[in-house]
């Protein structure tokens, strides 16, 4: 293959990478699926209820994900609470945002059940708390991993800190890098100059290692 050649190739992989960038999700969303250490939680109950903590990293939160595992039969209700709990230090203050009750055997037409609710618009950078409660209900436990995996919450149980996590999965729209980009140029014009500048420079130096990379090939002797 030629110099020229090459150095063509390498010129189009530049903007091929730059859209498949500005193309990509802006955020990921929380959740842990299954790992290893994957076991099933005690079937909830009036002694028990189990609680876990995740922080949105965007706005529109409008559903939580959590997989059931039967214990025997099952039968009765659990009631679904999600709690936006205190930024601020020490305070322990929540706030109960969304709630509803559950008939027990529906958590187990599918592999996982979706905790839906009305969106909550501003949820981006908020630390909520899932509560699910036999209301009353048995027969139902969740799965769950142990070890810290989900560094942004945890797994409680009646309020007990476990080293563990729910498997979870949160749900919002989450925009790509390009629509993040033309939000932010609307609502924070100074901001965005400075992010696109940067993302200039980047563009540069990535065709910069591009073509270096193809001048090396170039130089290097044939087999």
């Amino acid at each position: 293959m030629t110099s020229g050649l090459r150095r063509a190739r390498a010129a189009w992989l530049v903007p091929v990478i730059s859209v498949l960038l500005l193309a990509a999700p802006s955020a990921t969303l929380p959740g842990d699926a299954l790992g290893i250490r994957r076991f099933r939680t005690p079937p909830l109950s009036s002694s028990l209820h189990l609680e876990q903590t995740f922080t949105m990293t965007i706005d529109g939160l409008s559903a939580v994900e959590v997989f059931p595992a039967a214990e025997g039969q099952v039968s009765g209700d659990v009631r679904f609470e999600l709690h936006a709990l205190s930024d601020r230090p020490g305070d322990r203050a929540d706030i109960l945002v969304r709630s509803a009750e559950v008939l027990a055997l529906d958590l187990f037409k599918a592999p996982s059940y979706r905790f839906e609710f009305p969106v909550i618009p501003d949820s981006k950078d908020r630390t909520y708390r899932l509560d699910l409660v036999a209301s009353p209900a048995t027969g139902v436990a969740l799965w769950a991993t142990a070890g810290e995996r989900y560094g942004d919450g945890s797994l409680y149980a009646n309020g007990r800190r476990r080293w563990a996590d729910l498997a979870f999965r949160v749900h919002a729209p989450v925009p790509s890098v390009w629509l993040r980009l033309m939000t932010l140029r609307a609502t924070s014009p100074v901001r965005i100059y400075i992010v696109m500048g940067a993302g200039a420079a980047a563009w540069v130096l990535l065709g910069v290692a591009v073509r270096s990379l193809a001048g090396r090939s170039d130089e290097s002797p044939a087999a």
